[in-house]
């Protein structure tokens, strides 16, 4: 397969990553949030705080659920896939999370009270799976 092609592979892995984002995030369950992710992965969040691994990641999200994001909920979209090789994809994701109280540090929510935030994610296919294995999750700042 060529590089930067996208296949029905692509999406397939894509959406499924999406997907599993949103309902394990709106469940506030932080073992399946955390089975997005490689035993190995890396997470740089909205902070530059970097969480190493997938017990660190999800037990980051868990106390986050603890917290200011009790009661929120989030909505996300693919905005694009780039396959990398035949075991590594880029995917671009636009989120919106309502809910916060307080907005997190730094986050610059709109007129309805939600934080958006972009999120690029690498994901590795190990045997049939694919997973995280480095994220960043940026903040989208206000228009100036």
């Amino acid at each position: 397969m060529k590089a930067n092609a996208i296949s029905d592979e692509d999406s397939m892995a894509a959406e499924a990553m999406v997907k599993r984002f949103v309902d394990s995030w709106n469940r506030a369950d932080g073992a399946a949030y955390g089975e997005g992710y490689w035993p190995d992965a890396e997470l740089v969040d909205p902070t530059g705080t970097i969480w190493q691994g997938r017990e660190a990641i999800a037990e980051m999200h868990v106390a986050l659920w603890d917290g200011p994001a009790r009661d929120t909920n989030v909505t996300a979209s693919v905005r694009s896939v780039r396959r990398l090789s035949e075991t590594l994809s880029v995917i671009d994701l636009d989120a919106v999370v309502t809910g916060f109280s307080p907005a997190p540090p730094g986050a610059m929510n709109d007129a309805s009270g939600a934080v958006r935030t972009r999120l690029k994610h690498v994901i590795e296919r190990r045997g049939d799976d694919w997973k995280i294995v480095a994220s960043q999750n940026t903040f989208v700042a206000a228009a100036p």
